[in-house]
């Protein structure tokens, strides 16, 4: 017997850091908004039986991480930071007024419990299934380089500023002009 959809959904594609990722929306655009992140070796569209679920009317939003579903694939080996700047991006896409609910299953409740301690201010409420936790850093200083990296993430690269030799010549000159 094939199961029937109660709550269909919708998808589109958005750019995020540079990849198209795919996101599904579910429900009314005015209700609470409720971002699902899916696990290794998923997608969004597996939400579907808990969508069918809910009790209440939700805006819930689930993208396809970069190399799963119908997002950007790279070819090559992924860095897992990059998934805690693209859920930064989106929510700064989808919910830039305030803090979010996350819940998070496997993989992505590894990326939602990683990124509400790197931004509590950007998560209300958060809920992770079947996560076994991470590693204890050998870095005790880890979660606050983390939190750099992720802050440069949001701003473009700056180009570096380098004197020319002309300009390395004068300053030389004028060091030794005060020395003398």
């Amino acid at each position: 017997m094939a199961y029937t959809v109660l709550k269909p959904s919708t998808t589109e594609r958005v750019t995020i850091r540079g990849l198209k990722y795919n996101v599904r929306r579910w429900g009314p655009v005015d209700a609470p908004r409720l971002f699902l992140l899916h696990g290794w070796m998923d997608a969004s569209a597996t939400f579907q039986f808990v969508i069918d679920a809910l009790r209440h009317d939700w805006q819930v939003l689930a993208p396809d991480w970069r190399g799963y579903g119908k997002s950007t694939w790279l070819h090559r080996p992924y860095w897992f930071p990059d998934y805690y700047a693209d859920l930064d991006a989106l929510l700064a896409h989808y919910a830039p007024d305030g803090p979010v609910r996350l819940v998070g299953h496997s993989m992505g409740a590894n990326i939602a419990g990683t990124y509400a301690g790197l931004r509590p201010e950007r998560v209300m409420q958060l809920a992770i299934l079947d996560f076994l936790g991470l590693k204890p850093p050998a870095d005790a200083d880890s979660p606050t380089l983390l939190g750099r990296w992720l802050d440069a993430q949001a701003e473009p690269p700056r180009a570096r500023r380098y004197a020319t030799p002309i300009m390395m010549r004068l300053r030389a000159g004028c060091a030794r002009s005060t020395l003398a």
